[in-house]
């Protein structure tokens, strides 16, 4: 058998024709995207509630009016909660701006199946030259994105990462991208699709989809 045949295909994550409604309201428009494990890819659409609609359809967690989400292959929203994990979705998975930053390094250790002592959460906010009474409002967004990132990534299970509309915590496209290549690029190399407004360059080379119909009425 060859080398190449013993390869495994990346998992492949596949949203067709999404669409919700709340009462004559569209949460999310007609919208299609495949992502690839290791892959960095970028949903435009503008601002508002579509970008978390998406993130929860994606992981299985919005019901839909139409289309549908695939794990390779498998549609299970069981299976979709446990392999697409949502980073720092507003309403979501955002973490109280209040609460210190410890606290929330602590939850998401918990959450990742990981021993939350003192030393260990000490760790991970040095890691990001963080000290350790610092509130998570203070907390500089390209840390703040970093380490949720990583700590989303440790969950048993996780194969998909998605980061909604990081330009609201003020992180230029090229320091948010870098964030997304580096999370991609780390075990076990998840998919990494972050939402963006129709404001941002984004730059030739990174797969990009829309949210919603490419012209609306």
């Amino acid at each position: 058998m060859s080398e190449d045949a013993d390869e495994k295909e990346p998992t492949t994550l596949q949203a067709t024709g999404l669409q919700a409604r709340q009462g004559a309201r569209d949460l999310l428009p007609s919208t299609s995207l495949t992502l690839r494990g290791g892959e960095v890819a970028v949903a435009v659409g503008p601002p508002g509630g579509r970008h978390t609609a998406l993130a929860l359809a994606l992981a299985g967690r919005l019901r839909l009016d139409a289309g549908s989400v695939t794990l390779d292959a498998e549609a299970s929203p069981r299976v979709l909660q446990g392999a697409v994990a949502l980073v720092d979705v507003p309403g979501v998975s955002e973490p109280d701006e209040m609460v210190p930053f410890r606290t929330i390094v602590g939850e998401e250790l918990a959450m990742a199946r990981r021993r939350p002592s003192a030393a260990i959460i000490d760790h991970w906010l040095g890691k990001h030259d963080l000290p350790a009474d610092i509130t998570t409002e203070a907390v500089p967004p390209g840390a703040r994105l970093s380490l949720l990132g990583q700590m989303a990534a440790l969950r048993p299970g996780t194969r998909f990462l998605v980061l909604t509309y990081p330009e609201r915590l003020g992180l230029p496209v090229a320091d948010w991208l870098e964030i997304a290549e580096d999370l991609a690029g780390s075990a076990p190399e998840p998919g990494v699709l972050v939402t963006a407004s129709p404001a941002v360059a984004v730059p030739a080379g990174v797969r990009t989809f829309t949210i919603g119909p490419t012209e609306e009425a």
